[in-house]
């Protein structure tokens, strides 16, 4: 019996090593005890809470039988990895032996901690799932996030600022809400040529920004001390305003890096 940790340690081996086309895996991040991934522990209690598995992690006989409707190639691919590892042991082992980036903040085998050097670096979660997202954060060594959505609400719920902030503290990792520096809702409304994106940027870059400025200085002063990541939704920085702010950061001769 490997425990459900065990578990979701054969998924992250499954998501690095075995090639399932048209299989949308786990994403994971550095955490306690290696690597994880939060969506794949929400769906091991879903699965437990509508009685396809049990309190053992064993398949009822309603789970069986939905395992049967798995792709043959992706059962072999399970059962192949589970026959590699006879025991937790010799998997936790291979993992961290394998991938040491996933086991910095691993509390089994704890590593020397160091302080790195102060940053900045900005970040979009669109097409990122919050497991995905944090690894991001995490192997660039951010200390604090900075959220500058006007409103941090999201379709999803991930990215809701308390649960954000909940998730970014399970990997050590800050959370600031700088709503002075968002579009408002309204402005953002629409938003489809370049023209109308350089229309909202330009009004941000010439009254938004001017206005707030005690916020930006604060971003510059803790990009002094911390490594912080500017966010908001836009994957690509260029189609967000965070890309703005930054421009007004790299004018004051500071280096930005895009993530």
């Amino acid at each position: 019996k490997y425990g459900r940790t065990a578990l979701v340690k054969t998924l992250f081996v499954l998501s690095r090593e075995a090639d399932l086309p048209g299989i949308k895996q786990y994403s994971f991040f550095p955490y306690r005890f290696g690597p994880f991934s939060n969506v794949a522990f929400a769906d091991l209690r879903y699965a437990e809470n509508h009685g396809l598995m049990d309190t053992g992690e064993n398949l009822t006989p309603n789970g069986a039988a939905e395992a049967e409707a798995i792709k043959p190639t992706v059962a072999a691919a399970v059962a192949q990895c589970v026959e590699r590892f006879k025991n937790k042991e010799t998997l936790v082992d291979y993992v961290y032996a394998t991938y040491p980036d996933y086991t910095i903040k691993s509390e089994l085998k704890p590593h020397a901690q160091r302080k790195p050097a102060p940053a900045i670096f900005t970040i979009g979660y669109e097409g990122r799932d919050i497991d995905a997202f944090l690894d991001q954060l995490v192997q660039n060594e951010v200390t604090v996030l900075v959220d500058v959505r006007n409103n941090p609400f999201s379709m999803n719920f991930s990215f809701i600022k308390s649960k954000l902030a909940g998730y970014l503290k399970q990997a050590g990792i800050g959370y600031l809400h700088v709503p002075e520096l968002g579009v408002e809702s309204a402005k953002r409304k629409n938003l489809e040529s370049p023209e109308d994106y350089a229309r909202v940027f330009s009004e941000y870059e010439s009254i938004t920004l001017p206005a707030n400025r005690a916020a930006l200085d604060k971003i510059v002063a803790l990009g002094g001390k911390e490594r912080i990541a500017l966010m908001c939704f836009e994957h690509d920085a260029c189609n967000c305003h965070r890309g703005v702010i930054a421009k007004a950061l790299r004018e004051r001769d500071l280096e930005v890096s895009d993530l």
